[in-house]
């Protein structure tokens, strides 16, 4: 039986959107129970929407809630009695396994390192999520959590991935770092420095710098970005991804033997151009704090809500934070310092 605390606020679409999934997923979940963090306006219809699971839901009224124009350095200050802050102290006081909110991603890094801390030897958790691409999933890191990141930093992010791939049965992960080119001088001077120190600190699993177009190739099980770079990286592929889609329909739309063409067609396209969408990969791990916490990002619909969920309850059944932190302790550098 699993608990995981939900945010209901703070999303650019509204709360009824976190309802929708919750119970979607509620009836796709047998063993999952709810403590939703919600403020009194939308109380009364959370409650009427959910009728049918309120056995297996805790509803939380709370003062306030953070938006996404909130600045992140006020939250601590602030925010204490925010949905956002009291679904992250239910993890923090052990009545949820796991947390996951729609809301500003800075205030939830914020309050997810105040509350639950960082693991040992990580002083910044990064956003990551498995992304698919030729041969295997590869996760990517950091997606937005800090916009700019040290060397250091990066060196952090890198192993992280490994010990979280090692963790999943990978016992030599391919790590590399995102860059504007593969040669040693390309590069901001943090990239450069961060490249140099995870050659000597990661030898066995860093494998270089590797550009854009490397993403989706099938080589690494894991790359290491700042966080501007990551989001960008990742928001490029889902605009992609629909603009194709678009494209197909009018290839399909332009002649009569294309018509006819479609329904063998547009069922394999669909399948693909699934997979490179953002409800595919809704959730994004907070990885590096004391605890499971997802972000899904502020536009989510129903369906990429509910698949963030699914997302955590999955992590909820396979990771091991003492395996994690194991890991850590084992690639833990004595250079990249």
């Amino acid at each position: 039986m699993f608990t995981i605390a939900v945010d209901v606020m703070g999303g650019d679409l509204g709360p009824r959107v976190a309802f929708k999934a919750c119970k979607k997923i509620l009836k796709s979940q047998p063993d999952l129970s709810l403590i939703l963090t919600l403020t009194a306006d939308v109380e009364p219809d959370a409650r009427l929407y959910l009728s049918r699971y309120q056995n297996r839901i805790d509803f939380l009224v709370c003062d306030s809630f953070i938006s996404m124009e909130d600045p992140p350095a006020q939250v601590l200050r602030r925010g204490k009695t925010s949905t956002m802050a009291m679904a992250v102290q239910q993890v923090q006081q052990g009545a949820a396994q796991g947390v996951i909110s729609v809301g500003n991603t800075g205030a939830l890094m914020v309050l997810s390192r105040s509350m639950l801390g960082t693991l040992d030897g990580i002083s910044r958790p990064a956003l990551a999520t498995e992304i698919p691409t030729r041969d295997k999933p590869l996760l990517m890191l950091d997606l937005g959590a800090n916009l700019a990141s040290s060397a250091d930093q990066l060196c952090e992010f890198a192993r992280l991935g490994a010990a979280w791939s090692r963790t999943h049965g990978v016992s030599t992960p391919k790590v590399g770092l995102l860059n504007i080119g593969q040669e040693p001088c390309k590069g901001t001077e943090e990239v450069q420095r961060a490249g140099q120190q995870l050659h000597t600190s990661m030898a066995p699993y860093y494998v270089g710098f590797r550009e854009g177009d490397s993403i989706y190739s099938g080589e690494l099980d894991v790359l290491a970005c700042d966080g501007f770079s990551g989001n960008v990286a990742l928001k490029t592929s889902e605009g992609l991804a629909g603009w194709v889609a678009i494209e197909l329909s009018r290839v399909f739309d332009r002649s009569r033997w294309s018509w006819l063409l479609r329904p063998l067609w547009a069922g394999l396209f669909k399948g693909v151009l699934r997979r490179f969408t953002s409800a595919s990969y809704a959730g994004a791990l907070l990885l590096g704090v004391n605890g499971l916490v997802v972000k899904t990002h502020g536009k989510s619909d129903d369906v990429a809500f509910y698949a963030a969920m699914k997302y955590l309850i999955d992590q909820l059944r396979v990771v091991d934070l003492n395996l994690l932190r194991a890991e850590l302790v084992r690639l833990k550098p004595d250079s990249c310092h």
